[in-house]
């Protein structure tokens, strides 16, 4: 399972320095580097032209006249890889040891994940090795990602066939892992971070070295990325102890949320009910062996079993208004899923200030659910 490590390079000597002499003490497969020298001054220069002297990796060196940004020297690195993996690394990385073969491991068993990246903080109240280490406790534990990041991101080589380079319109970079991500999703690969591997980022460091404001290249970005995709959807899902009690019911829901998340949906879900009603709910997610999803949050309001119709109506509306005139108005919720005619009336009724759609979802598919919501926007519910 020999792997290509593209790293792009602009300045920071001592970073790379410190990236790739890591990437030889603590990575133990089959691996290439690939660097891409973007111009960079003329220490970080002479340091990686003392590599090419040293009996190190095998290596391959492109050097650039000019700074092109991440992303066409990642495409750079594509071109010329052969590897049936490949692993796009910033050179303000530090990987720990066996980063690379813990993915590697995990992509070779799961056939349906085309993108990979690894834990990549957390250790600051210790060392590196003594955090990595601990980490190896969770092998096999992963959550799926709509998208994966650009940092350390572990690319399977038919990935790349069937969907090409990054999409260069991004520039220097910001959002071009998204729409990657995105494009393998469509083209049916999952995207996981995978908890036993372990390479620590020093965030942003390339990018925020540039004298450009780092905040307008993201709104730049951001602006192409939704004018390609669409922006996702928010969706608050209303679970009530009714529904917990019906057993073909509360699988339902339990799978239709995981569906939503992979749909690309942002799912917060409210579930209501007492303590042994709460413990149901989360011995079904064990039993049907839904895993973790970075786009699903659960919130349990645990009391009564038998919540009045009115609190939780109460509570909705609190949680949507808090979305449209709080801190948070940038993350409106566009949707509420629930089962009752009463509270979905309601919600309707006060649409004017929260603007989200209320539907019931009993029968519906997800994509059902998902083009409903995004047809009735800025529509009367129905």
């Amino acid at each position: 399972m020999k792997c290509d490590i593209i790293i792009p390079i602009w300045n920071q000597p001592e970073f790379t320095k410190d990236c790739i002499s890591h990437i030889i003490k603590n990575t133990h497969s089959p691996y290439r580097l690939i660097l891409i020298n973007n111009a960079s001054d003329h220490k970080t220069r002479d340091y990686l032209e003392g590599l090419k002297n040293v009996n190190g990796p095998e290596l391959i060196m492109m050097c650039n006249d000019e700074n092109l940004g991440f992303v066409k020297a990642v495409n750079q690195g594509l071109k010329i890889s052969s590897a049936p993996y490949i692993c796009i690394l910033n050179n303000d990385t530090i990987p720990a040891d066996g980063w690379l073969e813990k993915m590697l491991d995990f992509a070779e068993i799961h056939k349906d994940v085309g993108l990979i990246n690894p834990q990549c903080d957390g250790h600051l109240d210790t060392s590196i090795e003594a955090y990595a280490k601990d980490r190896e406790k969770y092998r096999g534990i992963y959550m799926e990602m709509n998208q994966c990041q650009g940092f350390c991101m572990l690319i399977k080589r038919e990935v790349i066939d069937k969907i090409g380079y990054l999409d260069e319109s991004f520039g220097i970079g910001g959002f071009d892992d998204t729409d990657f991500s995105m494009r393998a999703y469509r083209a049916g690969y999952r995207s996981v971070c995978i908890y036993d591997s372990y390479v620590y980022h020093r965030q942003h460091k390339s990018f925020n070295a540039l004298q450009t404001k780092r905040e307008r290249i993201v709104k730049e970005n951001e602006a192409i990325y939704f004018n390609k995709w669409g922006r996702h959807l928010r969706i608050a899902y209303v679970v009530t102890p009714a529904e917990i009690r019906n057993d073909i019911r509360l699988k339902e829901i339990i799978l239709k949320i995981l569906s939503l998340a992979r749909e690309w949906c942002w799912v917060h879900v409210w579930v209501f009910g007492d303590i042994q009603l709460i413990g149901k709910f989360k011995d079904q997610i064990k039993e049907l062996e839904m895993p973790l999803h970075q786009n699903i949050r659960y919130y349990f309001n645990q009391g009564n079993a038998f919540f009045s119709k009115i609190f939780i109506t109460a509570f909705v509306m609190m949680k949507l208004l808090e979305r449209s005139f709080g801190t948070k108005r940038r993350k409106r919720y566009d949707a509420v899923l629930l089962s009752g005619e009463d509270l979905k009336s309601f919600i309707n009724r006060f649409r004017y200030l929260h603007n989200a759609v209320s539907l019931k979802d009993a029968g519906l598919a997800p994509k059902e659910i998902v083009e409903f919501i995004k047809n009735n926007a800025g529509k009367r519910s129905i």
